[in-house]
């Protein structure tokens, strides 16, 4: 009976404790490499969603507004200051800075859309595309009555205080930054709006942010549109304002805490919404890349030249435009320590650019 008991308090020889030990580290390492994989799973999937939904608010947000371009606008755009010493005319531009380092306009002239191939930074080795466009804004029908009065140098204009909603309306009114364009029978011009004194008269005054507004220019300006005659209003009978949008797209590199663009701790790049001469706002986050062609007709020839990065030169000639837009997770994954990307395109015929009433 001793030597029973005895054999009983042994326990467990050494070999039995190296095999259970085995066995339950090959157990808890299953269990770990699948609690693993079902976080990095739910992680992947969060910043998934959140990749598309950044792409998707941005290629939405522009591809609505490239159906709108050209509403309002001249075939052959509006004529901008030139000649004489008159500066070169700029967008992506406010109060205070600039935005783009390649900002002035083709051929001194306002077209419907603008191609900047190229023109934005640098991201992931890869040059970003810029684009401008033009279109009528609504909130504010100035164009509803003929101008009162337009000064001889072009700097200030009329309105007829019978314009509804009035032009100091505080939700809807004119801004300091806004864009007017002036037409009547001689052309179009545009002017950035400088300050607001009251509900009949818009200043313009010149050394605005967007160099609109150069009354001693040789051509493209206010003054050019208005016939000659003694101050203190020269004036052309039905000649009518409007406000119009002037809108950039562009990706922003910020620096991060070090002040160094290019660094680790920089934030994720973001798509950026800029309207006349007022702050840029951001779209979408973490935008990587921005990528647009451009399919151009030829109204005289009759032939189509599509995907061109630039347009050919020819904005004018602009029918449809493709848009790319790259987006990224703000985060690496968990254990794989990469980012999530994805790309979405589409194309737009702004229907202003695509549709010619040959019977006009």
């Amino acid at each position: 009976m001793m030597g029973m008991e005895q054999r009983k308090a042994q326990g467990f020889s050494l070999v039995e404790l190296l095999i259970a030990m085995a066995v339950g580290l090959v157990v808890m390492a299953g269990a770990v490499m699948l609690f693993r994989q079902g976080v990095d799973a739910m992680h992947t999937l969060t910043q998934r969603a959140e990749v598309q939904q950044n792409a998707r608010v941005g290629i939405n947000m522009m591809a609505q507004e490239f159906s709108l371009a050209g509403t309002g606008i001249p075939q052959g755009g509006i004529a901008l200051p030139s000649g004489g010493a008159a500066l070169a005319p700029l967008f992506a531009c406010d109060q205070v800075v600039c935005y783009l380092a390649s900002n002035e306009y083709t051929d001194d002239r306002l077209y419907a859309i603008i191609p900047g191939d190229g023109l934005g930074p640098t991201v992931n080795g890869v040059p970003t595309d810029i684009v401008t466009l033009a279109y009528d804004d609504t909130r504010l029908d100035l164009a509803q009555l003929p101008l009162v009065s337009v000064t001889e140098a072009g700097d200030q204009i009329e309105v007829d205080p019978a314009t509804a909603p009035p032009i100091d309306d505080p939700a809807v009114g004119i801004q300091v930054g806004d864009v007017i364009s002036i037409c009547n029978t001689n052309g179009c011009a545009a002017g950035t709006v400088t300050n607001v004194p009251n509900n009949q008269f818009i200043d313009l005054a010149d050394n605005d942010p967007l160099k609109f507004n150069q009354s001693a220019a040789a051509s493209g300006n206010i003054v050019s549109i208005l016939p000659p005659g003694p101050p203190p209003a020269p004036y052309v009978p039905e000649t009518r304002a409007k406000r119009i949008f002037v809108i950039t797209y562009f990706i922003e590199v910020l620096p991060g805490p070090d002040g160094v663009v290019g660094t680790a701790d920089d934030p994720g790049p973001r798509l950026m919404r800029q309207v006349n001469a007022h702050p840029p706002v951001p779209v979408a986050e973490n935008i990587e890349n921005l990528q647009i062609t451009y399919d151009i007709f030829d109204d005289t020839a009759a032939v189509v030249t599509a995907n061109l990065d630039d347009a050919n030169g020819l904005p004018n000639q602009i029918r449809k435009v493709s848009v790319s837009i790259s987006s990224r997770s703000p985060l690496r994954g968990l254990f794989r320590r990469n980012f999530e990307r994805i790309t979405l395109t589409t194309s737009v015929s702004p229907r202003n650019l695509s549709f010619r009433d040959r019977y006009q």
